[in-house]
Formats: structure tokens, C-alpha cells, sequence
């Protein structure tokens, strides 16, 4: 563990993970798939910016890059380059799971009830959590099912409503600054895990793990009555 800011409390009931970076390496297939449909556009764009946005919805995303790329989002029809986007994904992506977790989740779902929060579209999210996490997440959240993505806290609001718990009953694991951002400001301990930027980038989690070897260890020795972080909400 590279730190941890607050100390353990009780009330644990409820894991929420990120997916892309947390439990699947899928990250370079989405870049790559924006990237192929930006081609096709003529519209320049940077890899990275995809890396350091990760968490907000597509949508978001791409009127993002759309902007910086030709300073003009409205001439393009966003929904039907997401569609496009959805389906070079589907095409291109060649999938790693995060093996550390997919092995100690069964354990875990033992312990606590678990969610997903992604800023994925529900088409890829489901697919991925139905084909390799079967029967392990009792709540989803992507991002069709928010007005504002991360790093807004409504994603993480609402898997908390889904859950029918309190803010402070329930961890979040991420990978990405606006994911950290999204589940501080609903006023959950945050968990970050340094997939693809460097840690530095990560600094305002409550807890810095290392790497997903690590962090499936921290998991399986959380116990009901003896995990989470003390935190106040932040707004």
C-alpha cells in the first residue's frame, strides 16, 4: 500500500468498483477505438486525453475531444459517433480481466453486496460483467443511466440509492482522477489503484494501493465490522 489517509471504521456493507482499469484492462482498446472513428471523421486527436478523462461518460468525452479537435462539437452528430464508437469497440477489443480480482470476488461477494460503476455505455458494460463476472454485481450504473458522469458524484450517488445503504457504509475502488473526484464528492472513501497513470495523479484517494495484486489482498481482509475510511462528504 502506498498510503492511507483516514483511519478504519465500521458500517462496511457494500464494494463498488470501477470497471474499465479496475476489473478489465480495456483501456487501450477504448482509446484506439475512438481513435479509428476520429480517423474516419478527419478529426485530429490525442490518446492521452482519453487516459486522463477516463471515467466520464463517452458522450462527455467525446464532445471533448470534438472541441479541442475542431473547436466546433455542434457540427457533428455526437449519438451517432458513440453508436460508431460502440460497435469498433465491440470489434476491435480483445479483452484481459484483471485476474487477482476475478478470482477473490467470489470470496468478497460473500462479505459484502458489490456494484459497478462505470463511465462505459450500458451495451459494453453489460456485455462485460454479464460474460466474465457471472452472478457478482447486484447493481450497475453506466453511464446511460446518469445525466452527469464523473467526476460528478451521480454516478456514485446512485449506485448508493440502488444499494438502498449511506454514503459512508460503502468503499469505491478506482483507477482515474475523475472517478476518485466523482466518489469523494459523494461523500464515499475512495480506494485508487495506479492502472495507467502514474500514482501521482491519484493523490487525493483516501487509500493508495499499488497495484491489482495488492489490492485484491486489501479486499479479501476486509471484514463488515472493521473496513472503510472516516470521512466527511465533500462537496
Amino acid at each position: 500500500m502506498l498510503y492511507q489517509k483516514n483511519e478504519v471504521k465500521d458500517l462496511l456493507k457494500a464494494i463498488i468498483f470501477d470497471m474499465d482499469g479496475v476489473l478489465v484492462d480495456t483501456m487501450s482498446d477504448h482509446a484506439q477505438a475512438v481513435q479509428n472513428i476520429f480517423d474516419q471523421l478527419g478529426v485530429k486527436m490525442d490518446k492521452r486525453d482519453i487516459y486522463e478523462r477516463e471515467g466520464e461518460r463517452t458522450v462527455d468525452i467525446i464532445r471533448f475531444l470534438l472541441e479541442k479537435g475542431t473547436g466546433d462539437a455542434s457540427a457533428y452528430d455526437i449519438r451517432d459517433i458513440v453508436r460508431r464508437y460502440i460497435q469498433e469497440f465491440n470489434r476491435i477489443v480483445e479483452l484481459q480481466v484483471f485476474e487477482e480480482l476475478r478470482e477473490s470476488l467470489p470470496l468478497i461477494r460473500t462479505r459484502f453486496r458489490l456494484a459497478v460503476v462505470s463511465g462505459s455505455d450500458r451495451p459494453i458494460v453489460n456485455d462485460i460483467i454479464r460474460n466474465e463476472f457471472p452472478d457478482i454485481f447486484e447493481v450497475m450504473v453506466t453511464a446511460d443511466d446518469v445525466e452527469r458522469g464523473k467526476p460528478d458524484p451521480e454516478p456514485y450517488l446512485r449506485a448508493v440509492e440502488m444499494l438502498g445503504i449511506e454514503s459512508d457504509e460503502c468503499i469505491v475502488v478506482e483507477n482515474a482522477p475523475m472517478g476518485v473526484e466523482s466518489a469523494q464528492r459523494a461523500g464515499i472513501c475512495c480506494i485508487a489503484v495506479p492502472t495507467y497513470l502514474d500514482p501521482v495523479k491519484l493523490k487525493h484517494a483516501d487509500i493508495l494501493i499499488r497495484d491489482h495484486r495488492e489490492l485484491a489482498g486489501y479486499l479479501l481482509e476486509l471484514e463488515p465490522a472493521s473496513a472503510g475510511c472516516a470521512q466527511s462528504p465533500k462537496s
